[in-house]
């Protein structure tokens, strides 16, 4: 075999080894990004759910308020709770939009940047919900026992006081953890479980779905 047979041998099976690499990524980012999509689509139905929830709170609260125009005792808890309800339901509006946003045609680095963004989104959207229940939990006894007739106003001011203080005692704890997310779950392994849990599993897997594409990218190029 002569030499200029020998290098178009040796080209034509660069070519089609680097074809048969190609076919390889394609195939394993398809079949990646399609079990991601798979967990966003179960994590858009739990998001939709919630939010669906959250608007019937906003419903009821809102005609509560209403009918009970005339008794700042229980217009004002009302309202604070509609207000908490209607943060709610623009939290989930914007994660929502956020899947949406998602175009599976764009790099993987591009795709696991906006996943890391929704992540962050609902671990923040967990912690302000949970930090701040303690302060919603007066006006929600408020309001859930006057629907039964019952006034606890009557139980005196010391103790709803002594309640107030302690739900507003959380809030500064709520807008730390919110701002030191970053180092908070980034530098330690049990609290990146721990965000993986608050952001939820769904959103986990299709974040791991999508890294491994952007791994195996980098490889298959360098």
């Amino acid at each position: 075999m002569e030499l200029d047979e020998i290098k178009e041998h040796w080209t034509q099976s660069n070519r089609r080894l680097e074809a048969s690499m190609r076919l390889n990524v394609m195939l394993f980012a398809q079949q990646n990004l399609n079990r991601a999509d798979t967990s966003l689509k179960r994590l858009s139905r739990k998001i939709g759910f919630e939010l669906l929830l959250n608007v019937v709170a906003v419903a009821l609260l809102g005609a509560f308020a209403a009918n009970h125009a005339g008794a700042p005792r229980l217009l004002v808890p009302a309202v604070m709770l509609d207000i908490y309800a209607v943060a709610l339901v623009v939290a989930g509006v914007r994660q929502l939009a956020a899947i949406g946003s998602i175009d599976y045609d764009e790099p993987a680095v591009n795709i696991a940047r906006q996943l890391a963004a929704l992540r962050l989104a609902r671990i923040r959207t967990t912690l302000w919900t949970l930090l701040f229940a303690p302060l919603m939990w007066l006006p929600l006894s408020i309001v859930g026992f006057a629907l039964f007739g019952v006034d606890v106003y009557t139980a005196g001011w010391a103790w709803l006081a002594a309640n107030a203080l302690f739900g507003l005692a959380v809030i500064p704890l709520g807008i730390s953890a919110a701002r030191r997310y970053g180092e908070w779950f980034a530098t330690n392994p049990s609290l990146r479980a721990l965000g993986e849990t608050l952001a939820g599993r769904t959103l986990a897997s299709a974040i791991a779905s999508v890294d491994a594409v952007r791994r195996f990218e980098a490889d298959a190029s360098s």
